[in-house]
């Protein structure tokens, strides 16, 4: 109860307080609370699918007033980076002002009081000590200097009530107190006191917004300022859905196309008849950091204690060289003049943006901008903040007919029930999922990625049961039909031809048209059927008529080439036989070969001749070996020196030999280079390209 009675006496020093601020006070509270300003009204929003949206505000603002932007602070940047203002009435923009990035809490410890929550009259009145203010208390009004507020407690029969007695020092350094339950007013005299409690409650009124902040936008002109405001900021990508109905049969109507747009409005405040655009594209967007200030960092410069400078004086001007400079020679405008009004007749008559959407949109509903493509909902719009809609964007008939796509890596036993469009709106189409109705219910549903005008593209949204496939695949090898040689290397051409068939078997009573997707090899030749239907990145289509009730086979061949590689250098002579009985060599390179196998044959008559005298040296030097341990064991009989002299003939007769092998083998080596150059030009000299 206690605390009860607390609130009530808060509460009531309030309103004495704040009721009784001088006009200028609260003129200046109101102007930062937004009172003062005017907020103009969203005229138009455009979202695009990369997650911006396009904003414009139009409205009049009254005399001397300004309009206010209320931004979240993570929008600041997009909206700094993107703000553009028009004075429709020909005037200009003063200013531009912004909350910075400061938080409250630290703007509020700038100041030197503190209105603390729950405190109350007493303690701002003991935070103002010393300040000026006008006491009003009955008829009375009393003007003087805070001293302070004492607060005393009275007992009543329950409880203890406190009471609270301000004292000023009034003009005759007189003191007076008065009860606070008896003063009706408190003016504070000091204009800058005001301001500053003004700034204040306008930082507390913004913490009430969840970090909003203020972007306050001032005019410049005489009478009423009609203004055209726009930013970009993030928001949630507008998504796209769609709805088709697809015939029964082939003398039905062509299908029909429905395409809603899923639009969030999460940006804090209602859209209210709205023209409402939504763009298909990639425009470039990013981020930048402009709300919070930078700094750099600057060099600092040491001051030279040098003397300090005299101000100068220049000279008067005694003659002016009219060169430089001339008088104006006759009292009729100057063409500069002339110049900047025919820029300000230019201005006035250029159309305004507003006016130029606003008659493109009599025109058309959707446009192409660029590479990108606009619908432009042709009635206002209204979306309540933190609220969605589905907005509908195309409602036609649209080219199509329903076909069966089957793909072995999709699903190997059925092809899949889908319908082949061709966009025929007249809009682009942007990407997203699509329901399918058929028969008067629903079939199934695809995913449909963007489309242009006149594009086709196959939508698939169920598995045909009643439609099996089976397929079986086949290789032959084909004889070789080209031989080539070039550059010491023989290369056998000859085709595989790859069969596959298709077996489709149709259960269902009406007839299927089937489009099979086949998987293409950009190195591989089409042999049958000569051309397909359509060919994409990896696959080759082809369609097939499958009548109700029977079976269906459908066959492709493709050939595919496969080079054999020899080196001719490792042919044998029984190699060459083979081929020329074969026919893969024609006359001249036969001959050439023929040379060839007669160089080699003598190659390998050199080298096993040397392989012989190399063998001969390896002996020799054996035998000597032996010789000499024998030598090292005889003494000095006759016998004995008999057997020395006829080693030491045996040593000289080896010695003999040896150099005769020597100078046989270096004469071996050089037939054998003459003979391996022979080879290697008559292999360089080889070329064909014979086709069997």
């Amino acid at each position: 109860m206690k605390q009860h009675k607390q609130s009530l006496w808060t509460l009531f020093f309030m309103a004495c307080f704040f009721l009784q601020m001088p006009a200028a006070g609260a003129a200046g509270m109101d102007r930062e609370m937004g009172t003062q300003a005017e907020r103009l009204p969203l005229k138009k929003v455009a979202l695009f699918n990369t997650g911006v949206g396009y904003f414009q505000l139009q409205g009049t603002i009254p005399p001397g007033k300004g309009c206010h932007l209320y931004v979240k602070r993570d929008q600041m940047n997009d909206l700094l980076k993107s703000l553009t203002v028009i004075n429709l009435n020909g005037g200009q923009v003063s200013s531009i002002t912004y909350d910075n990035s400061k938080t409250a809490g630290q703007k509020l410890d700038e100041f030197n009081f503190h209105l603390q929550k729950g405190q109350g009259l007493p303690q701002i009145l003991r935070q103002l000590q010393g300040s000026e203010v006008a006491v009003l208390s009955g008829n009375t009004s009393v003007t003087g200097t805070i001293m302070g507020v004492e607060k005393r407690n009275t007992q009543t029969e329950k409880w203890m009530v406190p009471r609270f007695f301000l004292t000023i020092m009034v003009s005759n350094s007189q003191l007076r107190t008065f009860d606070t339950s008896e003063i009706t007013g408190i003016k504070l005299l000091d204009e800058k006191l005001n301001k500053d409690l003004g700034r204040y409650l306008s930082i507390l009124f913004q913490k009430h917004q969840k970090d909003g902040k203020t972007v306050t936008i001032t005019p410049t002109g005489e009478g009423p300022q009609e203004l055209l405001v726009s930013y970009i900021t993030e928001v949630p990508v507008w998504k796209a859905t769609y709805r088709i109905v697809v015939p029964e049969s082939k003398k039905e109507d062509k299908p029909f196309l429905q395409g809603w747009a899923i639009v969030d409005n999460v940006s804090g405040e209602d859209w209210q008849g709205v023209q409402l655009s939504l763009v298909s594209g990639l425009p470039v967007s990013f981020i930048q950091e402009l709300y919070a200030p930078r700094f750099k960092k600057r060099p600092e410069l040491k001051m030279d204690d040098e003397d300090a400078v005299a101000p100068t004086v220049p000279e008067a001007v005694v003659s002016e060289n009219r060169m430089l400079m001339a008088a104006p020679e006759s009292p009729r405008a100057s063409a500069g003049t002339i110049r900047k009004k025919a820029v300000a007749r230019k201005y006035s008559k250029e159309l305004d943006m507003g006016r130029s959407i606003r008659e493109l949109k009599a025109r058309t509903v959707t446009r192409e901008v660029g590479d990108m493509f606009e619908y432009r909902i042709d009635h206002p719009v209204t979306i309540e903040q933190n609220r969605s809609a589905l907005v509908p964007i195309v409602s036609k008939n649209i080219e199509g007919r329903a076909v069966d796509l089957y793909n072995e890596k999709t699903r190997k036993q059925n092809p899949l029930a889908g319908v082949k469009l061709k966009n025929t709106t007249g809009l682009t189409l942007e990407g997203g999922p699509l329901t399918v109705f058929k028969g008067g219910t629903y079939a199934g549903e695809a995913f449909m990625e963007s489309l242009k005008p006149d594009e086709q593209r196959y939508i698939t949204y169920a598995v045909d049961l009643g439609l099996h496939v089976n397929t079986k695949k086949g290789s032959t090898t084909e004889p070789v039909d080209r031989v080539v040689i070039n550059r010491g290397l023989m290369r056998l051409h000859r085709g595989i031809i790859e069969t596959k068939a298709y077996t489709l078997n149709n259960k269902n009573a009406h007839s299927k048209t089937v489009v099979i997707e086949h998987p293409y090899h950009s190195n591989w030749k089409l042999l049958h059927p000569k051309k397909p239907l359509e060919t994409t990145d990896n696959y080759l289509r082809f369609k097939v008529e499958v009548p109700g009730g029977t079976q269906t086979a459908f066959t492709v061949k493709e050939i595919r080439d496969v080079w054999e590689s020899i080196a001719i250098s490792n042919l044998t002579p029984d190699n060459i036989l083979i081929f020329a009985r074969q026919k893969y060599l024609d006359h001249k390179t036969l001959k050439q070969m023929e040379k060839m196998v007669a160089v080699k044959a003598e190659l390998a008559r050199i080298e096993n001749e040397l392989k012989t005298v190399r063998g001969e040296r390896q002996q020799i030097f054996s035998d000597q070996k032996r010789l000499r341990a024998n030598l090292k064991g005889l003494g000095q009989t006759a016998e004995e020196k008999g057997l020395r002299s006829r080693y030491i003939q045996q040593l000289g007769n080896q010695e003999t030999r040896l150099g005769e092998i020597e100078q046989r083998e270096k004469s071996l080596k050089t037939q054998q280079k003459t003979q391996k150059r022979a080879l290697e030009a008559l292999i360089a000299s080889l070329s064909q390209d014979l086709r069997i």
